[in-house]
C-alpha cells in the first residue's frame, strides 16, 4: 500500500477520512505525521498544521504508533487516556507498500469518553443502590413486624399490643378467631418479634391427611414405609428448631396424634418414623383455631392436657363485623397495595362503595375484603377506570339499601301519596345510576325494569 495524498485519488480517500467519526492519524517509518483527520483536530484540540510534517512523539509523547513502526506489529482495541477525563479505543498497523516494504503506520482512536462516564454514573448508582439496599435491610429489621398490623379500634389495638409484649417469651401460644381474620399474620408477627433465631414453619392441620399426619410433623428415615425418601426426611418440628411451628386449625389435629403431640411437647425431643434415634428440639408452639376448644373436649376429640399445654397464652381476635371503623382504613391499605403492583395510579373508592361496605357483615372478615379490593382493582385496570364501581363488587354487595340509601321524609300536608312515591323512585333511580357509572344496562338490570323503561324515567325526572 502506497501512501501518497498529493495524487487525484488521495483527495477522494482523504475526504472520506476526514468525514468519518473516528480520530485518523498515519505516520511514517520516521514517525513523520502525514495525514490528521478532521475528527482528530476535534477530539484532540489540535490544527492540521499544527502536527502535518512533525515528529509525532513530540506532540503524542504516549503514541501507540512509535511502538507499531518500531515492532512492524498491530494493535487492536487497547485502552488510553490521552488527556484527563478523556477515554479512547486505540487500534493501529503498520503500513507496508506493495513489495512488503514497511513505509509507515495508521492509527484509529475511537472516542468513549461518554460510555466510560455512563459507565461511571452506573457503577456509582449501583453502589448507592447497594448502600441502600443494606440500610433498608437494617431499617425492616429494626421495624416492628406488629406495625403491619392496623386497625383504628381500640380493643384491637390492645390485642396487638399483648401480642408484641408477649412475643420474646418462651409461652406457647393459643390465638382464637374466626376464619379470615389475620390469625397466621399474628403468629409470623409473634415470631418476627421473638427474635428467634430458627424458621417460621406453619402446619395447616386440616389440611392434611391423617394418614399422613405423622409422618409431615415428626419425619421418618430411610426404609420407614414403601416410598420413603432414600436419605429419610425431617419433620416439621426439626424444620422449626429454634425457631416457631404455627399449628392452624389445631381443632382438627386428629385425636390419635395428639398424645404424641403433648409428649414432645413436655420432654423436647422429636422421633422420625423408623428411628429409635431421639433429636433435641427448641420450638415455640404458636396454635391457631376457629372452633371452641372447649367445646371440643367435653366431646372427647381435643385433649384437655394438650389444650392447656398450648394453651400458656391465649388471644381472642375481633372479626371485622365487630370493628366497622377499620373497614376504610384496610381497604385503603390494600388498594395502594394491589395498585402499586399492578403498575396503576391509586384508583379512587367513592363513598357509596365504602357506604356498601360499611353495611355488609363480613363473615370472611379480612380476607374477604381483600379479595374484593383486589378483584375491583383488576377490573378498574381492564376497563381503564380510575375508581371503583358498584359493577366491580361481587353480585352480593351489589344490592343498594333503600332504607339506608334514602332520607325523603313524608309531609302529608304537602304532599300527595303519589307525589312521595315518585320522588322515592327518582332517588332510587338516581343512585342506582350513580353506582352503576350511569350504565343504563347495568341499572335497568339492577333494578329488574325494561331499558325502555328505565329512558322513560330518566327523561321524566331530568336525569
Amino acid at each position: 500500500m502506497n501512501i501518497s495524498f498529493n495524487v487525484e485519488e488521495g483527495n477522494i480517500f482523504e475526504y472520506i477520512l476526514d468525514n468519518i467519526p473516528d480520530a485518523i492519524t498515519v505516520v511514517d517509518t520516521k514517525c513523520t505525521t502525514l495525514f490528521f483527520n478532521k475528527t482528530s483536530e476535534e477530539y484532540f484540540n489540535i490544527k492540521k498544521e499544527e502536527i502535518i510534517g512533525k515528529d509525532l512523539r513530540n506532540v503524542f509523547p504516549s503514541s501507540l504508533l512509535p511502538k507499531v513502526i518500531e515492532r512492524e506489529k498491530a494493535y487492536h482495541n487497547i485502552y488510553n487516556s490521552p488527556r484527563e477525563n478523556t477515554y479512547t479505543i486505540i487500534s493501529a498497523i503498520p503500513l507496508y507498500d506493495d513489495k512488503g516494504k514497511l513505509i509507515g503506520g495508521l492509527s484509529r482512536d475511537r472516542d468513549i469518553t461518554e460510555y466510560m462516564k455512563l459507565t461511571d454514573v452506573l457503577s456509582k448508582t449501583q453502589h448507592n443502590l447497594s448502600e441502600l439496599e443494606k440500610e433498608l435491610s437494617v431499617t425492616m429489621q429494626s421495624e416492628s413486624y406488629f406495625s403491619k398490623i392496623i386497625s383504628n379500634n381500640t380493643e384491637f389495638i390492645k390485642r396487638i399490643n399483648l401480642c408484641k409484649n408477649i412475643s420474646r417469651t418462651p409461652m406457647n401460644i393459643l390465638i382464637n378467631g374466626e376464619s379470615g381474620t389475620g390469625k397466621e399474620l399474628f403468629a409470623r408477627a409473634i415470631h418476627h418479634e421473638s427474635e428467634r433465631q430458627g424458621n417460621f414453619v406453619a402446619v395447616n392441620c386440616s389440611a392434611i391427611p391423617e394418614e399422613l399426619f405423622e409422618s409431615e410433623l415428626f419425619g421418618y428415615d430411610e426404609g420407614a414405609f414403601t416410598g420413603a425418601r432414600k436419605n429419610g426426611k425431617p419433620g416439621k418440628f426439626e424444620e422449626a428448631n429454634n425457631g416457631t411451628l404455627f399449628l392452624d386449625e389445631i381443632g382438627d389435629m386428629p385425636v390419635t396424634l395428639q398424645p404424641k403431640i403433648l409428649r414432645i411437647l413436655e420432654d423436647g425431643y422429636v422421633t422420625r418414623i423408623g428411628s429409635n434415634k431421639e433429636i433435641k428440639i427448641n420450638v415455640r408452639i404458636v396454635s391457631a383455631t376457629n372452633k371452641d376448644l372447649k367445646e371440643a373436649i367435653q366431646d372427647r376429640s381435643f385433649r384437655k392436657d394438650l389444650y392447656y399445654r398450648l394453651n400458656t397464652f391465649q388471644v381472642q381476635l375481633i372479626p371485622l363485623k365487630d370493628r366497622k371503623e377499620d373497614v376504610v382504613l384496610l381497604a385503603n391499605k390494600f388498594l395502594q397495595k394491589f395498585c402499586m403492583e399492578n403498575g396503576m395510579n391509586i384508583i379512587e373508592i367513592p363513598n357509596e362503595i365504602f357506604n356498601i361496605f360499611k353495611r355488609h357483615s363480613w363473615e370472611g372478615n379480612v380476607r374477604e375484603l381483600k379479595n374484593i379490593i383486589q378483584r375491583s382493582v383488576l377490573l378498574a385496570k381492564e376497563s381503564n377506570n380510575e375508581k371503583i364501581l358498584i359493577e366491580f363488587l361481587p353480585d352480593y354487595l351489589q344490592v343498594i339499601d333503600v332504607e339506608e340509601e334514602l332520607s325523603l321524609d313524608y309531609d302529608s300536608s304537602t304532599q300527595g301519596i303519589e307525589e312521595y312515591l315518585e320522588k322515592i323512585e327518582k332517588e332510587i333511580i338516581k343512585k342506582t345510576l350513580d353506582s352503576f357509572n350511569y350504565n343504563k344496562k347495568k341499572t335497568a338490570e339492577h333494578l329488574s325494569m325494561p331499558r325502555s323503561n328505565l329512558y322513560y324515567k330518566i327523561e321524566k325526572y331530568g336525569l
